[in-house]
């Protein structure tokens, strides 16, 4: 998955948990995103706000999510360690 690819997902899901008001992992994600310069360093703290995503926000979230966070896990974690 391209780096565009894995902030256009992460947009959608954004989106979908505004919509539902899902608050915990937007906690998460609003940390780390939206990328400011592209660094590595900010990649890594996108790749942690996932990786909290999937563990402390797991009851909120809905199972394709949860299928997505995890897609983009590997994604992420490919683009901050290539």
């Amino acid at each position: 998955m391209t780096q565009e690819q894995v902030l256009q997902k992460i947009k959608y899901l954004i989106e979908h948990w505004c919509d539902r008001r899902a608050l915990r992992p937007l906690r998460y994600i609003l940390n780390a995103y939206p990328l400011s310069s592209g660094l590595t360093d900010e990649w890594g703290q996108l790749l942690d706000a996932l990786k909290s995503i999937k563990t402390q926000s797991r009851t909120d979230l809905r199972n394709e999510e949860l299928e997505k966070v995890s897609e983009l896990i590997i994604s992420v974690n490919n683009i901050v360690y290539r």
